[in-house]
């Protein structure tokens, strides 16, 4: 190889990588394992090829209207193919917060790009080392950086409007949509594009990340307070004299004593496993190794057990004292996986 062909295969990848590895790394807390990134990335090159196939047929159907398709067709097959794993991240509460939101989702665009560029690599070999800059610097980081800012206004709508379901995910995906459109539209020229990319996308994703440590600290300080305080009143029998223990005492006619009982374990452990995830966060953040606890999966088996034993119409009946939040159901999913 040339030593233009080696520039152009380290410019059309490294800029992206690199960028994905400084998000992983600005993340104090480290909530998004490094094969949680690994699975973005090849996400973003499964929709690469998924993409390349609709693509395909489409500028086959509007060939008399190429730039048209490019401009408007193209970028709401790609942000809908990028979309899929992120939307699938947030939905099963496997990310919640604002951070590993951002650093999942560029990693999906990061996959992309990388498969998009070896395309080009053939495609347009020969055309000089410049095509390759913009591509590198201005394309890929623009396919990372509208998945990142499609996933942070979802988790931003769930955090301050709670917002569920499918309108969650439609103004993140409308905003990456629109946002790559203008960028194929070619409204401002390629090097101030990238230019504006590579100055914008950094200082929007250090604010945000930023924002949502602030954030979470507030939340884990909050939110372990509350915990460990009714975890006392459990203990030392005053439950009844808060709003849970009234509420509990609301259903002694609709439920016998022992499925009450299961219910009051079932809400003693869920607070105990919820306290024991946001330690674990807490002594994370401030540098510790946290080992996996080897009875947390026996734990867990209780909680199923419980569940199981309580009942569907039991469940609903708790459902004011359990907290659903994303943010919560995210808390127990990382304590069940180990991660």
């Amino acid at each position: 190889m040339s030593i233009e062909s080696v520039l152009s295969v380290a410019v059309a990848f490294v800029p992206v990588l690199s960028f994905l590895a400084a998000l992983q790394l600005m993340d104090s807390y480290k909530l998004v394992s490094p094969f949680r990134i690994l699975a973005a990335v090849a996400a973003g090159a499964v929709a690469a090829g998924v993409s390349y196939l609709v693509n395909s047929v489409g500028f086959d159907v509007f060939r008399h209207h190429s730039f048209a398709y490019a401009s408007l067709g193209a970028p709401v097959v790609e942000e809908l193919a990028k979309s899929v794993w992120w939307i699938f991240l947030i939905a099963t509460a496997r990310v919640a917060f604002m951070v590993d939101a951002a650093i999942c989702a560029f990693g999906v665009g990061a996959g992309f790009a990388l498969v998009e560029n070896v395309f080009y690599l053939n495609l347009l070999a020969g055309n000089g080392i410049g095509v390759f800059i913009l591509r590198g610097l201005g394309t890929a980081m623009m396919h990372g950086g509208v998945a990142a800012i499609a996933a942070m206004l979802c988790i931003l709508l769930s955090e301050r409007r709670g917002w569920r379901g499918v309108r969650l995910f439609l103004p993140g995906l409308l905003a990456a949509i629109a946002i790559h459109s203008l960028f194929n539209l070619g409204f401002v020229p390629p090097v101030a594009s990238t230019v504006i990319t590579l100055v914008a996308l950094p200082v929007l994703l250090a604010v945000v990340f930023l924002w949502s440590e602030t954030s979470l600290q507030q939340w884990l300080g909050d939110k372990l307070d509350q915990d460990i305080e009714l975890l006392n009143m459990i203990a030392t029998g005053e439950l009844h004299q808060t709003r849970s223990g009234a509420y509990l005492q609301s259903l002694q006619d609709a439920f016998p004593p022992e499925i009450r009982g299961d219910m009051l374990c079932m809400l003693q452990l869920t607070i105990e496993l919820s306290a024991r995830a946001k330690g674990d966060l807490m002594l994370r953040e401030a540098g510790f190794a946290v080992p996996r606890d080897p009875e947390i999966e026996a734990h867990f088996e209780e909680l199923k057990y419980l569940e199981k034993s309580i009942g569907r119409t039991g469940l609903l009946a708790m459902a004011p004292l359990l907290s659903q939040t994303p943010r919560d159901l995210w808390e127990m999913h990382r304590l069940a996986s180990g991660r």
